[in-house]
């Protein structure tokens, strides 16, 4: 009974997030500029990320979870992204998309690019971590194991902070 509880809860956020989320009636892009842009966002299910990490063993890892629709997502991934640029390959930073389609990455790439890997997501990989809220930052030490998990938004300053920690692990 907890748990349909929790769930109608997390629904009804989403829903409302949704509702007031920004569904493109500021943006400047025509969309004619991303056709065919899916295949840039392979997918991230359970399996794959255990690859990527296998793959990146011996350096630090931080993935988002996050929406195209969701306000405070799209605050955080601007955040990752400057956090990106500025440690190139020294942490692999990674965008993890839990839209139900790729089309909403399409049309929200139409209007902006981010200089940052984006996967696409699913559900089970979401159900792994435990997301309950987005946007959700995960990090990974150098040997791939989890060492925090956290809904929010962290700024700059902050991140920079933890991939500091992760480095000197």
């Amino acid at each position: 009974m907890k748990n349909i509880r929790r769930f109608a809860v997390i629904l009804m956020i989403c829903m409302l997030l949704m509702a007031c989320g920004d569904n493109g009636a500021n943006g400047a892009g025509t969309g004619s500029e991303s056709a065919s842009v899916a295949a840039e966002y392979p997918p991230m299910g359970v399996k794959d990320l255990d690859a990527f990490l296998a793959a990146n063993k011996g350096t630090p890892v931080m993935l988002m979870f996050w929406t195209t629709w969701c306000p405070s997502c799209k605050e955080a991934v601007p955040e990752l992204e400057k956090l990106s640029q500025a440690y190139n390959d020294k942490v692999k930073i990674l965008a993890v998309s839990l839209d139900e389609s790729k089309d909403a990455l399409d049309a929200f790439f139409a209007k902006k690019k981010l200089d940052l890997p984006v996967y696409h997501g699913d559900q089970a990989i979401a159900q792994k971590f435990g997301v309950e809220a987005i946007p959700t930052l995960l990090m990974f030490d150098k040997n791939g194991k989890q060492v925090f998990g956290q809904p929010g938004v962290f700024p700059y300053e902050m991140l920079k902070i933890m991939a500091d920690k992760l480095m000197a692990q």
